[in-house]
């Protein structure tokens, strides 16, 4: 009788350690998708008529955060458009000679370059929210804008500086390229 239950004992041990030994069950929990708002990034979207970014700064000072988050911005939008005006000029160079084309898009790149930088200081802050985290940390939220008609007269007026642009550029042709490009960054927001 004891050694049936001690046998007993055994086989119930060894089912229960087989058993155990199975595969494990997740105890992790799945978690839960959940959207945040971001301060100032709805004033951040680009249309048909303006240039715009947005970004964050944050810093343990307040002014150095609101420096980042105008550095940061800054650069994204100098980046949007920029390489919107690439595309405007290969678009534009591709309708033109071929002899001609290599040298006037090198030119015309350089001098919109130049142009871009000069007219990142004409733009405008269209949202700016600061903040103080749990950890001391400020947050600056900022969106910026500039006008496509300041960035597309600078283009032009930078043009008129260079004869050998000028003289192989047409401008029409050109307006109705970085319209398209401009309806383009409308269509995709």
């Amino acid at each position: 009788m004891k050694m049936k239950f001690i046998s007993l004992l055994l086989i119930g041990s060894f089912v229960f350690f087989l058993g155990s030994c199975g595969s494990q069950q997740q105890t992790t929990k799945k978690k839960k998708f959940e959207e945040i708002e971001i301060p100032c990034a709805d004033k951040g979207s680009s249309d048909a008529s303006f240039f715009r970014a947005s970004s964050v700064g944050k810093s343990k000072d307040l002014a150095t955060s609101k420096e980042k988050a105008l550095l940061l911005t800054k650069q994204r939008l100098a980046s949007l458009i920029n390489s919107t005006v690439k595309s405007v000029t290969e678009r534009y160079v591709s309708e033109m000679d071929a002899a001609d084309a290599t040298e006037f898009n090198q030119n015309f790149e350089n001098m919109t370059r130049d142009v871009v930088n000069q007219q990142l200081q004409d733009i405008t802050v269209t949202c700016e929210k600061t903040g103080q985290s749990d950890d001391g940390m400020y947050e600056t939220y900022l969106a910026l804008e500039v006008s496509k008609d300041v960035i597309y007269n600078g283009i032009n007026k930078g043009i008129s500086k260079d004869k050998k642009l000028e003289v192989k550029y047409d401008q029409m042709k050109f307006k109705e390229k970085f319209d398209e490009e401009m309806n383009k960054l409308q269509q995709g927001n």
